[in-house]
């Protein structure tokens, strides 16, 4: 018997009529709005010298704002732990990528974190500044072959974060599929995190209603936001798998690594492998033109 065909991680299901979307959308909008004014209030406040804080002030003022956001957002998270206890989550954590507030759900649950995210998001209204803030390493798309480490990464990505990792206590979150996906497959992970040698924590976000995946090609920032905002709730649940601490095979091949936590997060969420690549992704095309 034939094996079914793999969902295609880039495809964006069916939304919701804009006749019904709007109404919705125009009554939130007052509470909306305030938590808007909210949210951008406190990051005028905390912004500025945020940098500049001890990493236990930068927590407590990242998870204030971020919850503000999160609740203006009307995101519901729900967190379930793997781990025996918080101290047990390695110093860098990993997830595969469909919204693109998950980042944000990650200081809601833990605190300040430093992403490795795509270059275009500080060009992104507002919620670019919230981005830089968090004094990210930056990944620039589209790179000419010769002058990157592979996979579209510029050179000294992979030593940034390790020498991060080293010479911080910062928490760390890659995406390694380096794309967002819809969910309903896992495409090949990029070894440049599991390059460190260091343990990681998984993280898989489950939408069980609405799922806030982003092909930049079929829709820009503004009809993500409106899609978001024209809800009363989005429920996201985000589980913290057991920790992975590599094995000399894996350390001596950071994409058997790689493959690896790919397989045990597939196995855990029950969704299947896909060969496609981050090259395959619409955002990766638009990024590279």
């Amino acid at each position: 018997m034939s094996q079914p065909p793999t969902p295609d991680p880039f495809k964006v299901d069916p939304q919701r009529p804009l006749w019904l979307s709007i109404p919705l959308f125009l009554l939130l909008l007052p509470v909306t709005t305030l938590g808007m004014v909210a949210t951008l209030f406190a990051g005028l406040l905390t912004i500025p010298t945020y940098k500049r804080q001890t990493l236990a002030t930068r927590d407590r003022r990242s998870r204030f704002v971020i919850r503000v956001l999160m609740a203006t957002a009307r995101f519901q998270i729900r967190v379930v732990d793997h781990n025996p206890s918080p101290s047990d989550h390695a110093q860098l954590y990993i997830a595969p990528h469909i919204c693109m507030l998950e980042a944000m759900m990650l200081i809601w649950a833990k605190g300040h974190i430093r992403p490795m995210t795509a270059a275009f998001t500080k060009n992104l209204p507002v919620f670019g500044a919230f981005v830089d803030a968090a004094d990210p390493i930056y990944v620039q798309r589209g790179k000419p072959k010769g002058t990157g480490e592979g996979d579209g990464k510029p050179r000294g990505v992979v030593e940034q974060l390790r020498e991060s990792l080293e010479t911080t206590d910062y928490r760390h979150l890659v995406f390694p599929e380096g794309t967002f996906t819809n969910g309903h497959t896992l495409i090949t992970f990029k070894s440049g995190a599991f390059a460190t040698g260091k343990p990681v924590t998984p993280i898989v976000f489950t939408y069980p209603e609405y799922v806030p995946f982003w092909n930049r090609s079929e829709s820009g920032f503004g009809m993500q936001l409106f899609r978001m905002l024209a809800r009363v709730r989005t429920p996201v649940t985000m589980e913290f798998l057991r920790t992975h601490h590599p094995t000399e095979e894996e350390l001596a091949d950071p994409r058997l690594y790689a493959a690896n936590v790919r397989d045990s997060i597939a196995k855990h969420c029950k969704r299947p492998l896909s060969e496609l690549t981050l090259r395959d992704s619409p955002n990766f095309r638009r990024d590279a033109r």
